[in-house]
């Protein structure tokens, strides 16, 4: 006689709590990324998927996907019907069971991970920073290997949203009222945001101070200074803005007030240009819904050599010249 399988809350609990999201990541090929890796927030890749195995490998979310919608987060369970739609319920229970207790490999590297020695605020971090100097190796790296012309660094680093980290750029990401509250960190050999960083958004005003009415949203800092080298329509207003490749809520709560701003003004637009690739499109997404929420003309620009972002557009451009 036929009897549907069930779960005991008991059982329930047991696999929640005994199997690492991370373990099961592993099994699927998933890689650590390591250097953007900590004890509370590992990152794993798999191809063009990027997946945050958070709470102590009980959770995780998809970073290319829109919070709130269908398999962008959850559970180990709810991880393991994203991993294998086709999987059957007895399955999926049978198959966690034996990866209760299965410590992940990437649980071994952050547990070695050598403990951080400042224990101070980004902002406390930020105000140590040195101005951008000619010749140096962060100005060598943006002019150089970016192809970032020297007038949009110049005038990042006047406005203060760019500093000098001796082996990377710092570039500010700050709260409502203009504090550092965070920064990305890119360099030859470094592409982190700074510990304990809240992801707002990084924001870059040429000239003098005005109302936003045009707000450029990019992925990378670097980027956004990349499309205002590339503007042709570069008005007053325009804030290029990047989110350091995520949309946590402070993120989407910054996007919004300036939204909100921006709905009285006449010809106002967001301008959306997040990379040419499923994850930019994903992106995209969420930036064109909540445009619309606020009722703010919105727009994608794209790399106009179809280059992955408009910082390679800037490179292949000086590398043909």
């Amino acid at each position: 006689m036929y009897q549907r399988f069930e779960l005991s809350e008991q059982d329930r609990q047991t696999i929640v709590s005994g199997v690492s999201c991370a373990t099961l990541l592993e099994n699927h090929h998933f890689l650590l990324v390591a250097e953007k890796s900590t004890k509370r927030c590992l990152k794993y890749r798999r191809g063009e998927e990027h997946i945050i195995v958070n709470h102590g490998g009980k959770g995780w979310w998809d970073a290319q996907r829109p919070r709130g919608t269908p398999d962008s987060s959850g559970d180990v369970f709810d991880l393991c019907r994203r991993l294998d739609p086709a999987i059957k319920w007895r399955e999926v229970c049978i198959k966690l069971g034996e990866l209760v207790g299965v410590q992940p490999k990437g649980a071994a590297y952050v547990a070695h991970k050598a403990p951080r020695t400042d224990e101070r605020s980004p902002a406390e971090r930020w105000a140590d920073r040195k101005s951008l100097y000619r010749g140096g190796k962060v100005w060598n790296y943006l002019i150089r290997e970016r192809c970032l012309p020297e007038a949009i660094v110049r005038e990042a680093a006047a406005k203060g949203c760019l500093r000098d980290g001796y082996h990377a750029a710092w570039f500010a990401h700050t709260d409502a009222q203009g504090a550092v509250c965070g920064a990305e960190l890119r360099g030859p050999d470094t592409h982190i945001c700074l510990s304990d960083s809240i992801k707002t958004l990084f924001r870059f005003q040429p000239g003098s101070v005005q109302p936003v009415h045009r707000l450029v949203i990019c992925e990378a800092a670097i980027d956004a200074l990349s499309f205002a080298a590339l503007d042709q329509a570069r008005v007053a207003g325009t804030l290029y803005a990047s989110t350091a490749g995520g949309m946590g809520p402070e993120t989407i709560a910054a996007i919004q007030t300036h939204l909100a701003a921006m709905k009285a003004l006449p010809e106002a637009v967001l301008v959306v240009a997040t990379d040419d690739d499923d994850a930019g499109n994903a992106f995209a997404d969420t930036l064109y819904r909540l445009a619309d929420d606020a009722g703010v003309a919105f727009m994608r620009r794209l790399p106009p050599d179809r280059a992955k972002d408009f910082n390679q557009t800037l490179k292949n451009r000086a590398h043909a010249a």
